[in-house]
């Protein structure tokens, strides 16, 4: 660094503090002051925080905690050039400095906060420190995962720039706390991080405990008893809550709402003996309270005994007739005996105490459910619940929809549509139903409407590719079973159903056409496939070959070649166009020999010149070709082309004959002997060339040497 960083001693280590509760105490804390004074400042802080753990209360070992936080970071920025450590230790003293201590101590430290935060800030430009509040909080987790837990206290305090990561950054400052010992100020950043995410069950067990655990029985029970709404059969909840409850009643033991709470506790444990004490003590306290009594029916009910339940609620309703939850747990035990008649009466009467009790609503609502037909329950809902109609009947279209009773949602979701038009989730559930009742068109016809009233909904635009796709699948199913059964024109027609049009598709039409013998039909849809599918070589090659059998050469040339061109390696096309090249190459040397039969040499030279461009060693190419020279005195030529005709189909052996010949025109008669010979070694048939080829050996015996 181009600057010292400047060593501050926050204040003068305190020479008196109060004696502390545990002895240990001063034996740490004195060890911190000899080493911090004679400069071990890794000892020193070790003992410190020994010492802050024996009472995290305690100032002076706060204060020298600090100093030997803030003297070591010194030494590494300076001495080592360590900015990483200095920079921990910065953290680790503005951590016990700024949020570990009470108000009045913060405010008190703030030329120290100043001067310590800024040497911090020096370190970390020296590291290129990413202060961003994403990498702060992986910074704070990975220093707590070292151990380095007050640094790391200060880093998750710096990411709560980030909206997202306030909840994890109070809750873990809280662990912190904590394991530090400050049960205080842990429960301060635990209620802090519940304010931010209420409904995070394990983060209010932790903020109860540790109110338990400060003696804050009130708020302890509170948190104890949310969570305990939202979940079931806690037994670490219900065992804090009987000892909190226990206690009190210890201290208050005639407190009648005391001993009542503490049977509730019992009842939600399945103790339901002892619950049933608890209820009739505190009933013997508090004659008039009805909830203990209505306590004692929940448990019976809750028992299975629901005369018994129903003897505890007649009890209160006799005083109190109009007492909603008396009717309504007596109307639930009604509808366990079976007595559904009593149970609606009553549910009714419990609606029109309270209107909007949701418990009666839906038994009232199962009710119906079971004795009315589908379009009976949506009148009944629409004209006794018009104002949560909506909800209700799509709530009902759902658990239909899941137990697969198509028709039956269909109708529900088309009458929630009528009542809410405006919400998209709506349509697409519909559809889906719809879908999945086969009926593709109708689901279609849904989302495109919906599509018109919500053109930038992304859940309506993948409904759409679903049911298209799922729509083409039913087709092609249903059209590969034609197939499969040989009925060829009704897969044709199922394959043609099916748009926009796709490769497979076509390739299917076209198959079906190529087994009724139908090629040109066939040819038309390979084509149509292959033009969907562009560099698919098969399909190219299936269209050569298909021309093949109509013995269109040229076509069938020109497709097998593409297909060869779209893929090197395809066996199937190079061994046609082999094939075809043989076939059409036989077709022009049978023209070629058909010309020179008729002794147009002219005409039938240009075929065998084409013949041999592309076949250079075509032995009857070149072996006519020779012929067509002899014709024109071409004698070197002719000798030329019978040599390479020879050469490729040895078994042509009049060609030595020929040869022989051309030498014997050319007055090379040695050439001309030695082919005679060969000739007539090898020739089997006794005719004029034979016996010519001889009488020429007699005659030019002198060149036999």
């Amino acid at each position: 660094m181009k600057k010292l960083l400047k060593s501050l001693y926050i204040l003068l280590i305190c020479t008196y503090f109060a004696c502390p509760a545990f002895a240990d105490f001063k034996e740490h804390f004195d060890l911190g002051q000899q080493y911090l004074s004679n400069y071990q400042y890794s000892a020193a802080i070790t003992e410190f925080k020994s010492a802050l753990r024996i009472n995290y209360l305690d100032n002076s070992a706060r204060i020298g905690l600090i100093n030997s936080y803030l003297a070591r970071g010194t030494y590494y920025a300076n001495t080592d050039k360590d900015y990483q450590k200095a920079a921990d230790d910065y953290r680790s003293a503005l951590f016990y400095l700024v949020y570990y201590p009470n108000a009045n101590q913060v405010k008190n430290s703030s030329q120290a906060i100043v001067m310590t935060s800024s040497n911090l800030n020096k370190c970390l430009n020296e590291i290129n420190f990413d202060t961003s509040a994403q990498n702060r909080f992986a910074t704070a987790k990975q220093l707590r995962a070292e151990g380095n837990f007050s640094a790391a206290g200060y880093e998750f305090n710096q990411s709560l720039a980030d909206k997202n990561l306030i909840k994890e950054s109070f809750q873990q400052t809280g662990d912190i706390m904590k394991l530090l010992g400050n049960d205080s100020k842990a429960a301060e950043y635990y209620r802090k991080a519940v304010a931010v995410a209420p409904s995070d069950i394990d983060l209010r067990l932790a903020y109860a405990k540790i109110l338990d655990r400060l003696n804050q029985e009130d708020l302890a029970v509170e948190e104890y008893n949310y969570i305990l709404s939202k979940t079931t059969d806690n037994k670490e909840v219900l065992y804090s809550l009987e000892r909190i409850y226990k206690r009190k009643l210890e201290e208050s033991p005639n407190d009648a709402a005391v001993t009542a709470n503490l049977g509730a506790i019992m009842q939600k444990a399945g103790n339901f003996d002892e619950a049933l004490r608890y209820y009739s003590k505190a009933e013997y306290l508090d004659p008039s309270n009805v909830n203990t009594r209505i306590n004692v029916g929940t448990l019976y009910q809750q028992k299975g005994d629901y005369k018994t339940a129903i003897t505890a609620y007649d009890s209160v309703l006799i005083i109190y007739p109009d007492n909603v939850q008396a009717n309504l747990y007596k109307a639930q035990s009604l509808q366990a005996l079976g007595e559904d008649k009593k149970a609606f009466d009553l549910y009714k009467k419990v609606i029109s105490l309270d209107p909007q009790n949701e418990i009666a609503q839906n038994a009232m609502i199962d009710a119906v459910k079971n004795t009315m037909t589908t379009a009976q329950f949506i009148d009944y809902i629409k004209k006794n619940n018009p104002e949560n109609a909506a909800n209700i009947l799509y709530s009902y279209a759902l658990d239909l929809h899941k137990q697969n009773k198509l028709a039956d949602s269909i109708a529900i979701y088309n009458e929630v549509i009528k009542l809410t038009p405006n919400n998209p989730e709506i349509y697409v559930n519909l559809a889906i139903a719809q879908g999945q009742n086969k009926n593709y068109d109708s689901a279609l016809a849904t989302l495109n409407s919906a599509n018109t009233k919500f053109p930038n909904n992304n859940e309506i635009s993948n409904a759409i590719k679903s049911i298209n796709s799922q729509s083409t699948d039913e087709k092609l199913d249903r059209a590969a079973e034609f197939y499969n059964n040989k009925d060829y024109q009704n897969a044709i027609n199922e394959y043609l159903k099916i748009q926009p049009a796709t490769s497979d598709t076509m390739l299917g039409i076209a198959s079906a056409y190529q087994n009724l013998n139908n090629t040109d039909q066939a040819i038309t849809y390979y084509k149509k496939a292959l033009d969907l599918a562009p560099t698919n070589s098969d399909i190219a090659y299936y269209i050569a070959a298909l021309y093949a059998d109509k013995n269109d050469i040229t076509n069938a040339k020109d497709y097998a070649q593409k297909a060869i061109s779209i893929n090197k390696n395809n066996k199937q096309a190079q061994e046609l166009l082999d094939s075809l090249n043989a076939q059409l190459a036989s077709q022009e040397l049978d023209q070629a020999i058909s010309l020179f039969d008729s002794e147009k040499y002219t005409e039938s030279l240009a075929i065998l010149n084409k013949i041999l461009t592309s076949e250079p060693n075509d032995s009857y190419a070149l072996y006519y070709r020779g012929m067509i020279y002899d014709t024109q005195k071409k004698y070197a030529q002719a000798i030329s082309d019978y040599k390479k005709a020879l050469a490729s189909n040895p078994e042509l052996t009049i060609i030595n004959y020929l040869i022989g010949v051309d030498y014997d025109m050319l007055e090379q008669y040695k050439n001309a002997v030695s082919y005679y010979k060969t000739f007539s070694n090898s020739y089997k048939e006794n005719d004029d060339y034979l016996k010519y080829a001889q009488t020429r050996l007699g005659e030019l015996k002198q060149y036999d040497k």
